[in-house]
């Protein structure tokens, strides 16, 4: 008898862990699908106007999100590649960038610097 309410008492005990873990891992990931989306959608720039860096910024004819995002990511102009590449699959500035060299500085957010890339103004 007293082996069958061990074997309970265990079964019990793992089964209020699994539900412990289980709880925790879903609060941890909600934390992060819940920061990742708001980086998304609450642009920031890297920099204050203060302290703002210009650079310049080639465009390559039919250029794709992934590589855009690469190369404004390069220059320095955002700080995560991923949270710039959505925002710019999920603009209306998607797949209307123009060819050329734009000047750029960190003081931007990105839909300003997609607003400049969409325009045949070069960013000067």
């Amino acid at each position: 008898m007293s082996n069958s309410k061990a074997k309970l008492v265990i079964q019990v005990s793992l089964d209020v862990l699994l539900v412990v873990l289980s709880a925790f891992l879903i609060f941890w990931l909600a934390g992060k699908v819940y920061t990742f989306g708001y980086n998304i959608f609450n642009e920031q720039a890297v920099d204050t106007l203060e302290n703002a860096r210009v650079t310049e910024v080639t465009v390559p004819e039919n250029v794709t999100a992934e590589k855009l995002a690469e190369i404004i990511y390069e220059k320095g102009l955002v700080t995560d590649k991923t949270i710039f590449y959505l925002q710019v699959k999920l603009s209306d500035y998607n797949d209307k960038f123009v060819a050329g060299t734009y000047t750029l500085n960190t003081a931007m957010t990105p839909t300003e610097m997609m607003k400049v890339i969409t325009s045949d103004t070069k960013g000067k």
